[in-house]
């Protein structure tokens, strides 16, 4: 009688022993936090006929991470140059010098884009779009519409900035929307991602600049 009670305790035991352990295996998957969002720049990129990648690219969930090109003019549609991005989770920053896209008269001194704790920011030095200077510190989302001879009705956004789903803001100093023949192509300069803070839950609406900029020549 008791070898059977002995062997039934280490049979309760060997199953109790089972059941936690199995409990313990379950617990990690299940209390195991979401990834941490990542942080990301990029100098520029084009979307179109002309496509460019982002370059140069960053991203990161924890430390800050950098990276620098001296030269993107691999199209006849943008040219720039000392290209330098930084990214950690909380904090991004893209800065692009001498910037030019020809077809739009678009020209800049060096377009910056910031992203910190989720409040992002954008400065524009020596900004011009077809002959008219261009606010050094423009308010989020305003667009500035401009036809461009012989292409039609093109638009410019600055300090483009949108709250996407998992909390981050994407800030992007300049965006450019050309119709080229065949198919629109978009340029994005300077562009920084990073994890949101104490911020509203969206970004405020595009605010357009109430006049027409015609592009010659």
């Amino acid at each position: 009688m008791r070898y059977r009670h002995a062997s039934k305790r280490l049979a309760v035991t060997g199953l109790l022993v089972t059941g936690l352990a199995a409990a313990a295996a379950a617990v990690p998957a299940a209390a195991t936090a979401a990834p941490r969002p990542e942080g990301s720049a990029y100098g520029l990129t084009v979307d179109g006929p002309l496509a460019v990648p982002p370059m140069p690219a960053v991203s990161s969930a924890a430390g800050p991470v950098s990276k620098s090109l001296a030269r993107e003019n691999h199209t006849k549609l943008v040219d720039a140059s000392a290209l330098d991005v930084s990214a950690s989770s909380s904090r991004a920053r893209s800065t692009v010098a001498h910037l030019a896209v020809p077809p739009a008269r678009l020209l800049a001194s060096a377009v910056s884009a910031e992203c910190d704790g989720g409040r992002g920011s954008a400065h524009l030095t020596r900004a011009e779009f077809a002959g008219k200077r261009l606010d050094a510190s423009p308010p989020p989302n305003t667009t500035v519409p401009v036809d461009v001879d012989g292409l039609g009705r093109a638009s410019l956004i600055l300090n483009k900035q949108q709250r996407m789903a998992d909390g981050r803001l994407a800030v992007t100093a300049m965006e450019l929307r050309l119709p080229l023949p065949g198919k629109a192509s978009t340029v994005r300069i300077a562009s920084a991602t990073c994890r949101g803070g104490s911020v509203p839950a969206e970004a405020p609406a595009p605010k357009p600049v109430k006049r027409d900029l015609p592009v010659t020549g």
